[in-house]
């Protein structure tokens, strides 16, 4: 049991190690987040990426964050015009990095922290032997690393790093394998736009012109997408595609440019800038403008010996001997000669504007050996640029045919793993179809049920208003004409004939189910005429209708108006002393609607005292009502009630409906 206890406490400790050193190697959102928006923002904005930095490095969380952000800070001198206080930063990172165990997090520090070493080198043409190791290191790490896009970054220096050791082969290769590891990740083609340029500096080297034309022009569609340095990089290399096929004009209009970038966003204090100055001065020789020449090596000159660059120095004074001979300084020539090393190390390309200037200096003294020795060496170098043209062919075929192998193989294995999809989704399609089929079929039926239902039901209510109807127009009738025999008169034949107009009229509206508001209105009209002679004359009637209604559109109810209008002649005229007063209204309402009131000023209604067989109209109202209603979302409404003083004395009886334009019966 003690035994048990002991193994239960050991297996505690070490799951609360292990959840604490996995609690080391995460980073919180809010670092990610930051250390994303320096880098982004690592160019164009400085002052706001240095203050970035010392907030993250004093709020840093644990010692891994504290080196993340003292990395960014030594990648922030190498950008800066203090490139050699990067060591400061990086170096400690580097020996920090190199005792931890190993992590993805730790991986990526740690090839950020090589990656800004061989930059720094590179780009002052130091340790050339150096910088290829660094990104290889850098390289290895990042495969297995919490940061895999920065692959093709790396791969795209290491192939940088091979041009400046004149292996353009590797370099071709390393640029291509970047390409691939950007395809392989998916990254958009925005990011992958630099790729393409660092191929064509290596096909501008092989004086593969076409090519390298290729290259730019995939590049310059994404140029705005590009940070700053890469967009420095790209004016750079576009100018010297222009210089090396001899188009002076055009090459000095993109080193223009590039100063002016690098102007607008206030780097004049930096590698690029006077690099691009050492550009100009020899554009401007080739242009024959000396003394802009001398101008920009003059300032180019000072910062590239102060940073001991021997490439750029051994530039300088090839531009220094184009000078001396444009002007037939021969001693300014030969003191240039005496005071430089070995030309052995330098670029291929720097060495080739050398030769052309020590030819033409040759040539001018009539010293023809040298000239011809010049020209020996520039065809012994045109013949390794050959060979290295041939053998990167080859490599490039070879990449390729590696790059398409294994393609092929995942394509292999996504196809298999589609047509497993596939099956999988074609029973569950199976199921999905089945399923719906009889929702469907359940669906229908219950739809067909209904409607049999409400067809059932209407024909029900119908067969009621019918009946209805056949009760209520003889009792009109015999009313009607029950009075008129009482009250006859001379003009019993004018009578006798509105009558007969109105009980046709009555008959046909009976049998229809709705009839237009012009028709309705007119046998109201009807109506009135032949019920108002059977009180006495002081009887007023007034139809007021909105001139905006269309009658003939308005489609209502048959008989509405008229069993309102006989109900105020029947209960409320009829029998009253005084003024008596019978008006229709047609109005619009405040929706999609039209609305009708019939008003008068008798005794008002009176539901308790009124008998069974005077409110067979108002049943058939709201019968045929509930009817309608049940076939529309949008509802008649009926409303009466009688009008009233501020004393309460009833004024009369008010109806009023509320009929929606497009109802359907």
């Amino acid at each position: 049991m003690v035994r048990v206890k002991h193994i239960l406490w050991l297996f505690l400790v070490s799951w609360t190690l292990i959840a604490c050193q996995q609690e080391k190697y995460d980073r919180s959102g809010d670092d990610t987040n930051s250390l994303l928006s320096i880098e982004d923002s690592m160019e164009a904005n400085p002052r706001f990426v240095r203050q970035k930095i010392d907030d993250g490095m004093k709020k840093a969380p644990d010692s891994l964050t504290y080196y993340e952000y003292m990395s960014r800070l030594g990648k922030f001198f190498v950008l800066s015009s203090s490139p050699d206080s990067m060591p400061l930063y990086i170096n400690p990172v580097v020996a920090f990095a190199e005792h931890q165990p190993e992590s993805p997090r730790r991986n990526s520090l740690l090839a950020y922290a090589y990656n800004c070493q061989a930059g720094n080198y590179h780009n002052y043409h130091k340790k050339r032997e150096d910088v290829i190791t660094l990104y290889h290191k850098a390289y290895e790490l990042l495969r297995n690393s919490d940061s895999p896009k920065l692959m093709p970054d790396v791969c795209a220096n290491l192939g940088d790093a091979y041009v400046f050791d004149n292996n353009l082969p590797q370099a071709a290769l390393w640029y291509r394998k970047a390409l691939f590891i950007a395809d392989s990740l998916q990254m958009p083609k925005e990011q992958t736009a630099s790729l393409y340029m660092g191929l064509g500096r290596i096909y501008l080297l092989l004086e593969d012109y076409e090519a390298t034309v290729k290259c730019y022009q995939q590049t310059e569609k994404y140029f705005s997408d590009l940070s700053l340095n890469l967009q420095a990089y790209f004016l750079n290399n576009y100018g010297n595609y222009y210089y090396y096929t001899k188009d002076y004009h055009t090459s000095l209009k993109k080193f223009l440019m590039l100063m002016k970038l690098l102007e607008k966003h206030d780097k004049h204090e930096t590698f690029s800038m006077y690099l691009c100055k050492l550009n100009l001065a020899d554009v401007y020789l080739n242009l024959n403008q000396l003394d802009l020449s001398e101008k920009y090596l003059d300032e180019a000159e000072n910062y590239m010996r102060k940073n001991a660059d021997e490439s750029a120095i051994y530039y300088c004074n090839t531009i220094r001997i184009g000078l001396a001979v444009k002007k037939k300084d021969w001693s300014a020539v030969s003191r240039i000669l005496a005071g430089e090393k070995s030309e052995d190390q330098m670029d291929f390309s720097l060495r080739q504007i050398r030769h052309q200037y020590l030819g033409e200096y040759y040539e001018a003294k009539g010293d023809y050996r040298l000239a011809y020795h010049i020209m020996k060496a520039d065809d012994l170098m045109q013949d390794s640029l050959a060979h290295n043209r041939t053998h990167m062919r080859s490599v490039d075929i070879m990449q390729r045919f590696a790059q398409d192998t294994l393609q092929l193989h995942h394509r292999i294995a996504i196809e298999h793993k589609n047509v497993e999809i596939q099956q999988a989704r074609s029973f569950i399609y199976l199921i999905v179809g089945i399923l719906l089929v009889l929702i469907l079929s359940a669906a229908l039926f219950v739809v067909r049920y209904r409607r049999k239902q409400e067809a059932a039901k209407l024909n029900i209510m119908n067969l009621k208003l019918n009946n209805a109807r056949n009760r209520i127009s003889p009792h009109f009738v015999f009313n009607v004409l029950n009075n008129k025999i009482v009250k006859s008169d001379k003009k019993e034949a004018n009578e006798l004939l509105e009558l007969t107009k109105l009980i046709r009229t009555n008959l046909d509206m009976s049998l229809q189910m709705q009839t237009s508001l012009r028709k309705e209105l007119e046998f109201v009209r009807q109506y009135v005429l032949v019920e108002s002679k059977l009180i006495e004359n002081d009887f007023k009637f007034d139809v007021q209708i909105d001139e905006t209604i269309d009658l003939d559109k308005v489609m209502i109810p048959s008989m509405f108006v008229q069993i309102l209008a006989e109900n105020a002649f029947v209960h409320g005229l009829k029998g009253w002393e005084g003024e008596k007063r019978l008006t229709i209204q047609v109005q619009k309402g405040q929706k999609e609607e039209v609305r009708i009131t019939v008003e008068d000023n008798g005794p008002g209604f009176d539901a308790t005292r009124m008998a069974l067989q005077h409110r067979t109209g108002l049943n058939i109202i709201r019968q045929t009502i509930a009817i309608v209603n049940e076939r529309n979302k949008n509802k008649i409404i009926f409303q009466m009630h009688n009008k009233v003083d501020a004393d309460g004395k009833i004024l009369g009886c008010q109806c009023t409906f509320f009929i929606p334009i497009n109802i359907k019966y």
